[in-house]
């Protein structure tokens, strides 16, 4: 091999190892399109039914690992909405937030039922990071008075619902007015849970709770 070859060598070589060192180190990690809804809402209150049993379900079917994920418009949506509500002395806590789509199959697999569960073939928007199930508390985190406890499918969580205590019917109204306030459209039919408007447009996901 003459010298100009064997430098050539050399510096391919060379090339080739620093472009490999360069992947390693500098490539960016694939990164979820979704964000911590606690890192953006600092004092949001977490309680996610699906982590337990204390759901219509009856079952457990979110892990431990289970976080209030969201897209990052809902997040900063929600802190819209907090930063009013933290005023006029409440705060507010999440019930549900993102569901993966493999979970929406396994709620599918208990209750078949539209209306109750959303067919996963379709989606939820709670699988596309748009929406959030939630309520009020106090600033010392005690929740106030609902129409009706979370989940509770029947005619009194309606928003026109006029039954029940005046309590209850106020905090609804104050939760309606800082979450609409904040871009989220309200559900008629269930007075803890708001959308994005263009919900139905974003891709359903299947991002896990945590990084793998």
């Amino acid at each position: 091999m003459t010298p100009r070859a064997r430098w050539g060598l050399v510096l391919a070589l060379g090339l080739s190892s620093g472009a490999s060192l360069a992947e390693d180190a500098g490539t960016p990690k694939a990164t979820s399109p979704l964000v911590d809804a606690t890192t953006v809402v600092k004092d949001l209150g977490v309680d996610l039914r699906y982590a337990t049993a204390d759901n219509f379900l009856k079952k457990k079917v979110y892990p431990d690992t289970a976080r209030c994920l969201l897209l990052p418009e809902s997040a900063q949506r929600l802190k819209k909405a907090a930063d009013v509500l933290r005023a006029q002395g409440y705060r507010l806590k999440v019930y549900d937030c993102y569901r993966p789509r493999a979970v929406q199959y396994q709620m599918w697999e208990i209750m078949p039922v539209p209306g109750y569960v959303a067919n996963p073939r379709t989606g939820s928007n709670h699988n596309r990071g748009g929406a959030v199930d939630l309520t009020l508390t106090t600033l010392d985190g005690k929740e106030v008075e609902m129409p009706t406890p979370f989940d509770t499918f029947t005619r009194a969580a309606h928003h026109g619902y006029t039954g029940g205590t005046e309590a209850s019917r106020k905090h609804r109204e104050i939760l309606r007015e800082a979450m609409e306030g904040a871009g989220f459209k309200r559900n008629r039919m269930e007075w803890w849970h708001y959308d994005l408007p263009d919900a139905r447009k974003r891709p359903v996901l299947d991002v896990p709770f945590s990084p793998p």
